[in-house]
């Protein structure tokens, strides 16, 4: 594996992938931009079932209720943050490199009639605009593996109040035992080059240093890959079967799409997915 001190895409680079592939993900995986949790070989359950069950278990680490303001970095379309909103009476803001995910959130919030609770900005979750101590709780789903780790996390911590909990889940690289059986097995979205993923990628042994350095005390590391396998298969069938349709829409083929983000997770053989949760003590 390539060392971990490469450089990640900038926002820039992301915001432009994004851009790109949120209207293919919005046709063929749903409004939630993020793996699916499968209880099993046996689960039956839809994508939509399986994103919600996602997002709720990150939503039951957070431990807020009414009157806690929770920062979700790097937002998506604001699914998870109006799911959030909603279950625990909490408000929400959502920041984005997209500002075409910023303008679509505020869409499905205002039509959720949500938007007194949940808004949506443009923000680099590695340099954000807000106070120190602003939030009692952070999350950041699926988010951070498009950042440099480090960073990100100190900026995160640095907005948290003391007692607040950061919650976030990260894709890690398996070791080579592990890696023979990937999440997803061999099938990859069409068009995608070698993936360059592993530049930057952690293992999940190096959480606790990472945690540790941003000024955080770490809660729960859990490794939750083989609840994901059923992500990668289900998304390329989606990308698949909503190919011509997307092109037709947007003038733009997959291909085109997928060559901007050779640096995204689902491109990457031998990855694991992990769920953390700390605090600022």
């Amino acid at each position: 594996m390539t060392s971990a001190s490469a450089v990640p895409p900038t926002p820039d680079q992301m915001a432009d992938f994004y851009n790109g592939l949120g209207p293919l993900l919005r046709m063929a995986w749903g409004d939630n931009f993020h793996f699916g949790y499968w209880d099993g070989p046996s689960d039956t359950s839809s994508v939509e079932e399986a994103t919600d069950r996602f997002t709720d278990l990150l939503i039951e680490r957070l431990r807020v209720g009414p009157g806690d303001r929770v920062l979700d970095v790097g937002c998506g379309v604001g699914r998870p943050a109006l799911r959030l909103a909603s279950a625990t009476g909490a408000s929400v803001l959502g920041v984005t490199i997209s500002r075409q995910h910023v303008a679509q959130a505020q869409e499905l919030a205002q039509a959720a009639e949500m938007a007194d609770r949940v808004d949506f900005e443009y923000a680099d979750g590695m340099d954000m605009p807000f106070a120190d101590d602003s939030f009692e709780a952070v999350l950041a789903f699926e988010s951070i593996v498009h950042m440099d780790r480090p960073v990100a996390l100190r900026e995160m911590t640095r907005v948290l109040k003391p007692g607040g909990r950061l919650v976030l889940t990260d894709v890690f690289a398996l070791t080579d035992a592990d890696a023979s059986s990937p999440p997803g097995g061999s099938a990859e979205p069409p068009g995608q080059g070698d993936p360059d993923i592993s530049s930057w990628m952690r293992t999940i042994d190096d959480y606790p240093a990472l945690v540790a350095g941003a000024g955080l005390v770490l809660d729960e590391l859990t490794d939750v890959t083989k609840n994901i396998e059923g992500t990668f298969p289900r998304m390329i069938d989606g990308f698949l079967r909503h190919r011509r349709d997307f092109e037709r829409k947007h003038g733009m083929t997959l291909e085109e799409v997928f060559r901007k983000g050779a640096m995204t997770q689902a491109d990457a053989p031998g990855v694991g997915c992990l769920v953390m949760a700390a605090y600022k003590p």
